[in-house]
């Protein structure tokens, strides 16, 4: 297969495909590099902090998929495919605004699941045990939230909005302001679900 050939293949399903890589490398590489071995106590502890994290977030998630749907309907932007977004010969469908609830829903999730994982670095670095500076980082300075609970969602966040917008195949400027916009502000919600989710488990417990 040629490279132009596997670039077409791919584009549909980057954003879908570049996020679950993100999760999976966090889950599987940063726990062994927090806790110091990679053994079934440690992905037991990740998983048990996934668990809290995503059901803390699922409402926030609920809300940002659903409440996001305007962004579509409007066509500046969307979580799904750029293809379901309406254009002057394409009305908006229901199923195309499925099809973004979902895969909204399911990016929050995603975003979630990166900064709780970011979070067990920053409660090892404030236990003593610094893994930041084992690798080579200089230390965060405090800024009254966990800087790498900060970090997960952010670099979800910034993957999203890169790969979309590579995903419409059109250079960033022809694609306007509006969409460019509305694709950073969707992504901005992505970045916000880490935080969003301790501020609700902090607040209700879930």
């Amino acid at each position: 297969m040629s490279l132009p050939s596997f670039v077409g293949r791919f584009r549909p399903y980057s954003v879908p495909l570049c996020l679950f890589a993100v999760v999976a490398a966090t889950v599987l590489l940063v726990p062994p590099l927090v806790l110091g071995d990679a053994t079934g106590r440690t992905y037991a502890l990740t998983t048990a902090v996934l668990i809290v994290a995503i059901s803390s977030v699922l409402p926030y998630a609920v809300a940002v998929g659903v409440l996001t749907v305007p962004f579509l309907y409007a066509g500046v932007g969307s979580y799904a495919a750029p293809a379901v977004v309406p254009t002057d010969a394409e009305s908006f469908t229901l199923a195309a605004a499925l099809r973004h609830v979902v895969a909204g829903l399911s990016y929050v999730v995603a975003a979630t699941a990166v900064g709780a994982v970011g979070i067990g670095i920053d409660f090892a670095a404030s236990s003593g045990s610094n893994p930041v500076s084992a690798v080579g980082f200089p230390p965060f300075p405090s800024i009254g939230v966990p800087p790498f609970l900060l970090l997960g969602g952010a670099v979800v966040a910034g993957v999203y909005v890169a790969v979309q917008l590579w995903r419409y195949e059109r250079p960033v400027r022809a694609l306007g302001r509006q969409t460019v916009l509305g694709t950073v502000i969707l992504g901005a919600l992505l970045a916000a679900s880490p935080v969003v989710a301790l501020w609700i488990f902090g607040s209700y417990g879930f």
